[in-house]
């Protein structure tokens, strides 16, 4: 007997071929926008897009793919999630297969229901209303199902194989362990796409040049070496002195009025006399001795009279 994931993977094929001879196999789902995802069915290509018709299967790369429905509104399909869809024959309805991953619904719905399977449940979303639904599958079979905001239809969760069923209210986010909704618990998990992760920046870092090298200083003047002084002049003078006897007794009354006497010296003159001269004739007198006979005739005057001054 087959397991249900097995029933699970033969279902979306099991419709196609139900689909075939219909117009609603060939008829356009919406436009995919993605860099990296890849579309296994019947595809057009469109001037902005890949126009994806019903019965083919969208598989997300590195990074989510929204799909563009034709009836409004959008599909999130996150990174590395598969999800199959088909359209009824009316095109208003909409049967969705996810076996593991992540989506986001996001879109107006009228009368209508659209249907959303998983290996182990299936989620009944009726109209009339605006649909923001999260729906996470794990490899486990971990099924979270959150009603993001806006959201108005009443999502009705319900086993493939059983008849309970379990009611997701309104910004109300529920984890179904393995499942079964017997084992149903509040969660606070982001049930959608998860966040984006920034692309980390790389910065180059550059060593701080070095320092700038210290700027020498100028060497400090030398002081000023003063001129040599001009050696001292020293002037020799070499005059003869002569005196004659026969000449006028200077005038020394002027010079004598302005002497500065002191009382605590006494100035002795010894006056020197000749003697007579004799009668014999006397050979002439040479140079010296004349000289010396007329420097002793006045000194003896000056002696002569200074002694009449002081006596």
């Amino acid at each position: 007997m087959p397991s249900r994931r097995q029933v699970f993977c033969l279902l979306p094929t099991l419709l196609v071929f139900a689909l075939q001879g219909s117009a609603a196999a060939q008829q356009a789902i919406g436009e995919l926008y993605a860099a990296d995802a890849s579309v296994k069915g019947s595809v057009v290509l469109a001037g902005s897009g890949t126009s994806v018709l019903s019965g083919s299967s969208i598989q997300a790369g590195a990074q989510a793919a929204t799909l563009k429905l034709e009836r409004g509104g959008n599909l999130q399909v996150c990174e590395g999630t598969k999800l199959s869809i088909t359209a009824s024959q009316s095109g208003r309805e909409m049967l969705f297969s996810l076996n593991s991953g992540n989506v986001e619904m996001n879109y107006p719905l009228g009368a209508e229901a659209d249907t959303l399977l998983t290996p182990d449940l299936r989620l009944l979303m009726p109209g009339p209303g605006t649909v923001h639904v999260a729906v996470r599958v794990s490899a486990q079979g971990d099924t979270c199902v959150q009603s993001l905001p806006g959201n108005v239809a009443a999502i009705v969760v319900s086993e493939t194989m059983g008849d309970a069923t379990y009611q997701v209210k309104p910004d109300e986010a529920v984890l179904f362990k393995s499942g079964h909704l017997g084992q149903a618990s509040q969660s606070k998990q982001n049930c959608g796409c998860p966040a984006s992760r920034p692309i980390p920046t790389q910065v180059a870092k550059a060593a701080p040049p070095p320092p700038p090298a210290p700027t020498p200083k100028p060497p400090a003047p030398l002081p000023a070496t003063p001129p040599p002084s001009s050696p001292e002049v020293h002037m020799a003078v070499e005059a003869p002195f002569i005196f004659r006897g026969s000449d006028p007794a200077p005038d020394l009354s002027a010079n004598v009025a302005f002497l500065r006497l002191e009382n605590t010296k006494v100035v002795q003159l010894e006056p020197t006399v000749l003697p007579p001269p004799n009668g014999k004739k006397k050979s002439a007198p040479s140079d010296a001795q004349t000289a010396k006979k007329e420097s002793h005739g006045f000194f003896s005057k000056v002696g002569a009279f200074f002694a009449t001054i002081f006596h």
